[in-house]
């Protein structure tokens, strides 16, 4: 955990860099078909969950890729991201959308307030993502479900990130070591995810990429144990576990009882009840 002026920092620094490479790939045939551009996880949450007049709040929406699939099953939608770039391009696609610029750690609404949350492969990009998982789970309603995609801190993925990501971050913050990047490494990922993806991976789409998962200011993994705790300590029941996407696992959560982030808020504002579930906070464990 970062105090507040290393958070605001580290966050001042993702917001910027989201800002000159947002996560965007996508082409205009994934446009036309999105629903096949989703993972396979999602897709299938979004059919379980999602109905006509669920409301839906998608925390990190990037460009909006799951954006533009989630109308398909609900106009009743608002997507939070700290990148105004990010926003301007998922506007651009999905105009009628309610966008804030806001940060995961501190999210504007109040708690109870969705049937369903999303934060897909977006918490551990923050300062804190234990801080910004409890926030997803204060804004849901009891009942309601959450998507959350983390990564996976027993996957490959750590080791690259965590040993080769500093050697190339340091590289890139001078002119000789980006050209030096350019010239190496990015062509070398783009034929990768130019296999991967059948042919249809930009050059544009790669670099997004390629500072997305090994330049960006901030990346934290997580095991399965430790996302099952922080579910349990938020009044979560874990209704389904997916690692099949590999560096990111998906859990899919149900909120049985107020959360313990929202019992600390309500208390520090001196809701009524709040005495009685401060008293209590012992089960929430």
């Amino acid at each position: 955990m970062k105090n507040a002026d290393q958070q605001s920092e580290l966050q001042a620094r993702t917001a910027e860099h989201y800002d000159r490479y947002p996560f965007e790939f996508m082409t205009p045939s994934d446009e036309s078909a999105i629903r096949a551009t989703q993972p396979e996880p999602f897709r299938r949450f979004v059919d379980q969950y999602v109905t006509a007049t669920s409301r839906v709040a998608e925390i990190g929406c990037g460009p909006g890729r799951g954006t533009l699939f989630l109308l398909d099953k609900t106009a009743h939608l608002i997507a939070v991201d700290i990148s105004y770039r990010s926003l301007v391009m998922a506007r651009q696609r999905t105009p009628y959308t309610a966008f804030i610029r806001a940060t995961n750690l501190m999210l504007p609404f109040q708690s109870d307030s969705f049937d369903v949350v999303i934060s897909d492969g977006v918490i551990h990009h923050t300062p804190d993502a234990r801080q910004a998982f409890g926030e997803n789970a204060r804004i849901a309603a009891v009942g309601g479900t959450l998507y959350i995609g983390v990564y996976n801190r027993k996957r490959y993925y750590y080791y690259f990130y965590t040993v080769l990501g500093p050697l190339l971050q340091r590289l890139e913050r001078n002119i000789a070591g980006r050209a030096f990047i350019y010239a190496t490494a990015l062509p070398l990922y783009w034929l990768v995810h130019l296999v991967k993806s059948g042919g249809k991976r930009t050059w544009k789409g790669a670099i997004n990429f390629f500072y997305d998962y090994i330049m960006t200011p901030r990346a934290s993994f997580h095991t399965y144990e430790e996302v099952c705790i922080w579910g349990r300590e938020e009044g979560l029941d874990l209704l389904a576990y997916d690692p099949s996407l590999g560096n990111v696992h998906v859990f899919v959560f149900r909120k049985t009882r107020r959360t313990r982030t929202e019992v600390i808020s309500a208390y520090s504002q001196g809701d009524s009840d709040a005495d009685h579930f401060k008293a209590n906070l012992h089960e929430l464990d």
